[in-house]
């Protein structure tokens, strides 16, 4: 460890040296071809009084805003900037939004049809639409999304409450009304319910409903949960009666649900998938997935 800790203060040291030696008091000031151009930091960030996502099941109803400003206060603003927006993470399918915009902070709203009208095509489930600024100091303009390299924002993306751009994602929003009543089994891989089966949700909130299983004794309500913001349900580990049917043997049986991209509704389809673990006095059966539809 000695001998290490030498040998980098002594590389240290050379180059120290080396990087004096190299230049003499006759190399004179930098020349007046290098241009430095200072670039002021800016912050895109959706406005949460307006849509923050395009909803599939309803495209009319989506109306974005958001906001550009500098993110240090006071410091001297760019010339211009335009807002541009980039579709699915591609540089080479980048559209100006608003050009020529001079004071900041700004806000701006946008429609479903302002995207379409832009980009020529009908918005996509998956689709995600990210808007921020080139920005412009003299004549000369630094890129959001450049094809190659790093935009205007990379460089403080870490700094707290910073934004490098505002994206809009296109999703099949969760809806309560559809996660109720009569769903059919598609398949289920603990083998408790039969494909066409039906199994009825009950809603209790706009975010939770249930159901239960008839496969055990006493059975009782299984309540699931639904992360509006990404679709994903989860079932806090519970009792769901006192035990299987088909074996009673096997006491207590439980059922839960992590949080996780296995367990989602899709309302576009009007369908929900949950990777359900079963549990026992005696043990664990595992992991398996439930798959329902509504009919």
């Amino acid at each position: 460890m000695k001998i290490r800790t030498i040998s980098i203060y002594l590389a240290t040291f050379l180059g120290a040296i080396l990087a004096l030696t190299s230049c003499t008091k006759n190399d004179g000031p930098i020349t007046n071809k290098v241009t430095i151009n200072d670039i002021p930091a800016i912050t895109t960030k959706i406005d949460a009084s307006g849509s923050q996502a395009i909803d599939m099941l309803n495209l009319a109803s989506f109306a974005g805003k958001f906001s550009v400003d500098l993110y240090f206060p006071g410091t001297t603003p760019p010339t211009k900037v335009d807002i541009v927006v980039r579709k699915n993470g591609s540089a080479a399918n980048v559209k100006v939004f608003k050009a020529g915009v001079t004071t900041l902070p700004a806000t701006f709203s946008l429609t479903t049809a302002d995207i379409q009208t832009l980009f020529g095509a009908a918005v996509a489930l998956g689709d995600t639409y990210d808007f921020a600024p080139n920005i412009y100091v003299g004549d000369r303009m630094f890129e959001a999304f450049p094809a190659t390299g790093a935009g205007t924002g990379a460089g403080v993306i870490a700094m707290p409450g910073f934004s490098e751009f505002s994206r809009f994602a296109a999703i099949c929003a969760y809806d309560p009304a559809i996660y109720q009543g009569n769903f059919v089994v598609v398949s289920d891989g603990f083998g408790d319910f039969s494909p066409g089966e039906v199994v009825t949700l009950t809603k209790i909130d706009n975010t939770t409903f249930s159901f239960i299983d008839p496969y055990v004794t006493s059975p009782l309500p299984i309540i699931v949960k639904v992360n509006t913001l990404n679709n994903q349900m989860t079932i806090t580990k519970q009792k769901i009666g006192n035990a299987f049917t088909w074996n009673l043997g096997y006491t207590n049986p439980n059922m839960a649900v992590a949080a996780g991209a296995t367990s989602v509704v899709t309302p576009c389809s009007k369908g929900l998938t949950l990777a359900i673990a079963y549990t026992v006095d005696q043990g664990s059966f595992g992991t398996f997935n439930l798959v329902l539809r509504k009919p």
